[in-house]
């Protein structure tokens, strides 16, 4: 019920502004490259739909910008050797190779996206105009997916999955953090703009102190 009451208070945004003279909504899709503190970097995407709402009783140029978005991320470990002298009394699991054996993990789980930003818009000539933004984000985890590979000494693959990275209690299902966007949009329609998530909670519930860190590019087409 907690997490229900947060989305619908997210997405009030939304409904406000529709009734709003300024306000514009649009799609938005889009490359993300995810490099959470303490792991390689993997690629993924956004997809969604986004709105802005001009505050020009403030200042000419002033909006602000949010979205619903489908959001994927991810990270993957290094790749970790273990000479294989485990000690079952000591609780290692006794289902690795004895001989040694290389473990890798890749983990991608997908949030639904919530942006929240303020920003401000000015022409550069007919048709194009430049805009800057700025301001918190939440991610709520949906579903994801996490693989371990294990390659044994002698050559042996072997891998073991986690169906749900948010049911199976391997990531918060909630994330947070501050997110920045640049670019051009060009005759009122077009959006081109690049950006970066700094996120604020560790997503990882195994002991590792891991934060998203996400560079992004954007296009949009606002209606």
């Amino acid at each position: 019920m907690k997490k229900i009451l947060l989305t619908l208070l997210l997405a009030l945004p939304f409904c406000i502004a529709t009734k709003a003279q300024d306000f514009r909504v649009g799609v938005t899709g889009g490359y993300n490259l995810s490099s959470p503190s303490g792991y390689k970097s993997q690629s993924g995407f956004h997809v969604g739909v986004k709105g802005e709402l001009g505050l020009p009783i403030v200042t000419k140029g002033l909006y602000m910008d949010f979205g619903l978005m489908l959001s994927s991320h991810g990270w993957k470990s290094p790749g970790y050797y273990y000479d294989g002298n485990y000690a079952p009394s000591a609780g290692e699991k006794p289902d690795k190779p004895s001989s040694g054996y290389t473990s890798d993990n890749k983990c991608t789980p997908y949030y639904l996206s919530i942006p929240l930003h303020t920003g401000y818009k000015f022409s550069i000539g007919r048709n194009i105009s430049m805009f800057v933004n700025a301001g918190p984000y939440f991610n709520i985890g949906l579903f994801g997916k996490a693989t371990e590979t294990i390659t044994a000494n002698n050559g042996t693959v072997s891998q073991k999955t986690t169906s749900n990275v948010f049911s199976d209690k391997m990531c918060n299902r909630f994330d947070w953090g501050l997110g920045f966007r640049a670019g051009t949009e060009i005759t009122r329609h077009v959006q081109l703009s690049i950006g970066y998530d700094w996120g604020l909670k560790n997503i990882n519930k195994s002991g590792v102190d891991s934060k998203n860190r996400t560079f992004v590019a954007s296009c949009a087409y606002m209606f």
